[in-house]
Formats: C-alpha cells, sequence, structure tokens
C-alpha cells in the first residue's frame, strides 16, 4: 500500500492531502516551467493511476465550474442563466463529493478542491455562459479519455455522464447567448 501511495503521489504531482498543482486543474509545472493542461497530465496515464488522476482533476475543473456559478447567482440578472447556474452547483458538487470518496478509497488520503471567489465585470450572464462553454468542452476531452484508459465502470459512467449532459448544456448556452441583449 505504501508503494502505491507514493506511486500516486508522484503521478498527482503531490496532489493529495490539500496540496494543489494549479487551480481548476489547469496546470502544473513541468521541469520545463512550462504548465501542462489536464489532458497532458491524463494522456500517458492508464488503469488505477489514470483513475485517481482523473478524479483530481475533474473535482478541481467541478469547483471551478461551481465557483463561475455562484458569481451567476450574486450578480446575474437572466432567470434561465441563473437557473442553470443552480443546475451546475447540485450536479458538479455531488460529482466532486463522489469523486472525493473515490479518492479516499483509492489513496487513503483526502482531496478537497480550492475554492475562489470570482468577481466578473460587465454582463455577468454573457460572462457566465461564455465562460462554460470552453470550460464544459475542457470537462467533455477530459471525459472522452476515459474509455480508453479506465477500466473502472463507475469511472466510465460518470464519464459517459459528464459527456451527454455537458455536451447539451453547451448546446444550451450557445442558444442563450444569441437571445441575450
Amino acid at each position: 500500500m505504501r508503494a502505491a501511495l507514493l506511486l500516486t503521489l508522484a503521478l498527482t504531482g503531490g496532489a493529495l492531502a490539500g496540496t494543489h498543482t494549479g487551480h481548476g486543474g489547469h496546470g502544473a509545472s513541468t521541469a520545463t516551467g512550462k504548465e501542462a493542461g489536464p489532458l497532458d497530465q491524463l494522456r500517458p496515464l492508464l488503469g488505477w493511476t489514470f483513475d485517481v488522476r482523473f478524479a483530481l482533476r475533474m473535482m478541481d475543473h467541478h469547483q471551478m465550474a461551481v465557483d463561475m456559478a455562484r458569481a451567476e447567482l450574486r450578480l446575474g440578472n437572466d432567470a434561465r442563466v441563473k437557473a442553470a447556474a443552480r443546475e451546475v452547483i447540485a450536479t458538479q458538487e455531488k460529482e466532486i463529493a463522489q469523486l472525493g470518496a473515490w479518492v479516499r478509497k483509492w489513496t487513503g488520503k483526502s482531496y478537497t478542491p480550492r475554492s475562489m471567489s470570482m468577481s466578473p465585470k460587465g454582463d455577468t450572464d454573457r460572462w457566465f455562459l461564455e465562460g462554460m462553454i470552453p470550460h464544459h468542452e475542457g470537462a467533455v476531452e477530459m471525459a472522452r479519455l476515459v474509455p480508453a484508459r479506465s477500466q473502472n465502470p463507475q469511472v466510465r459512467q460518470l464519464a459517459a455522464r459528464i459527456v451527454r449532459t455537458q455536451t447539451a448544456e453547451i448546446n444550451q448556452y450557445r442558444a442563450w447567448l444569441k437571445d441575450l441583449p
């Protein structure tokens, strides 16, 4: 177990037990000083090591969406967009909890993604929709790596759900952007 934990820590860049490798799972420094994105971090991995890294990166990614949604609820005006923000919070907080439970089970360590306060300037509804589209696209890209890299049926099921729901949300957000003043 100790060897497995050390391997996990090495593969996750030390991202367990409260340390972080960049907000939103969007980067960890590499030997060249260049940030590696979540896809770069996930592509070389398979099996259990992929599952652990995927869970950690997706937790960070989801927390960023929750933070964006909270800003929308505070400052937005469009009822449809605010309802979407509430749904993002409910869905992604549930998935963060699920992923966190998996990480604890798999590694014996807890991980809590860091929350950030966001203060958008200008039209908050537009800011939320325009920000969530590429954000969801990033989650979909990470989830699409799962079938080729994970044998865990729970991880595969979650990834399929992320692809399905967040693709539908992207399409809805694009339609709403056309209707905003």
